[in-house]
Parts: C-alpha cells; sequence; structure tokens
C-alpha cells in the first residue's frame, strides 16, 4: 500500500512540473511567433517625393532596406512633436534601419521648413528622411498604408509603420505606448536578420 501512495504521489509530482514548465514557456514561445511571422499588410507604391536636402526621394533609395514610417506635419502642435521625439530615441537603438517622416501637409511643409523641424530632432540625414511632394503622390502613399487621404479631419494616426527589405508592410505600431515601441523594435531586428 504504502509503495502504491509514494507511486501515485511521483506521477502526479511529475504531472505538476511538466505543467508547470509548459505553462511557463509558452510565452516565449507566442513572443517568438509574433516576432518572426508577421503578416503582410500591403506593398508601398513607387513615389518619388522631395526630401527635405531638396533632393529628389524615390522607393528606389529604399530598396532592400528595412526601414519605419511616420505621418506628421510641422504645424501640428499635438501629437506630431510626441512622436518626433520617440522616433528619434527609437533611432540609434536601430542600427542598419531607415526612418521616413512624410509631410501629410505639402503646401506649407517645404524643404526648407522640413530641415528646420528635422534639425530641431537632431535628426541624422543618412538614415532619417522627410519627405513631402504632391498631394497626389502622398495620397497614394498613405492609401497604400490604408489611411485617409491627407487633409481629411480623421487623418492623423499615431502609428509607426514597419516596412520591410520588399517594400511590404509588416506592422503598425502605436507611438504613444511603450510596449508597442519595444515591440517594433523587437520586429524591425527581427526584420533585418532575414536576408531578402
Amino acid at each position: 500500500m504504502t509503495k502504491w501512495r509514494w507511486g501515485f504521489l511521483g506521477v502526479n509530482l511529475i504531472l505538476i512540473l511538466s505543467l508547470f514548465f509548459l505553462i511557463r514557456h509558452r510565452p516565449f514561445e507566442f513572443h517568438r511567433q509574433v516576432t518572426t511571422d508577421l503578416p503582410v499588410y500591403g506593398t508601398v507604391p513607387g513615389f518619388a517625393l522631395v526630401e527635405r536636402s531638396g533632393r529628389t526621394f524615390q522607393d528606389k533609395d529604399l530598396k532592400g532596406k528595412v526601414w519605419i514610417a511616420d505621418f506628421i506635419f510641422t504645424r501640428c502642435q499635438g501629437q506630431c512633436p510626441i512622436m518626433s521625439q520617440a522616433m528619434s530615441r527609437l533611432r540609434p537603438r536601430l542600427e542598419n534601419i531607415a526612418f521616413v517622416s512624410f509631410s501629410v501637409d505639402p503646401e506649407f511643409d517645404t524643404a526648407d521648413v522640413l530641415s528646420r523641424y528635422a534639425d530641431s530632432y537632431h535628426a541624422d540625414p543618412t538614415t532619417w528622411f522627410f519627405l513631402t511632394g504632391d498631394t497626389k503622390t502622398l495620397n497614394r502613399v498613405t492609401s497604400s498604408f490604408h489611411m485617409n487621404e491627407i487633409g481629411e479631419p480623421a487623418f492623423h494616426s499615431l502609428n509607426f509603420v514597419l516596412i520591410d527589405r520588399q517594400g511590404q508592410i509588416r506592422g503598425y505600431y502605436d507611438s504613444s505606448l511603450k510596449e508597442n515601441l519595444r515591440q517594433l523594435e523587437r520586429d524591425a531586428k527581427s526584420l533585418l536578420k532575414q536576408k531578402g
């Protein structure tokens, strides 16, 4: 009888320990799956816009690069400065990744205006690009990101958008949430490791 009880207790102990380790490792399994198996939300179309330097900047300039985009305008007194500050903090932690800020106020945001704005955030001109241009082209870009046309009241997005080496949109991240920015950093590094 005693041997039977000890055997029963031993089997139960093994089951409990197995369950403990199964539950304990599940979050890591889930995190790995989320990070390496990102969905594809669409593809950024071809475009030719004006960079803050005054030169023409095309989608081809980003070919083969992992990049992060956002949509701002320099007269914005609300979320845009917060987004640009978040981008400024994120950029040094992500080497070999490009950053692109599209202006949604092309009538005001000339290359000179964008240049002064970029300088106020100490934006490295070799890795962080500020783009403006004609409304038609910008609307084609925003449409590919599943956003409203520029100028519409409900336009403004707080999202940072992750794009892979093939120009495919792989994720949207609320820039106001620290955990989302940490996830963006992890996902961007994961894409950077993938050969394309």
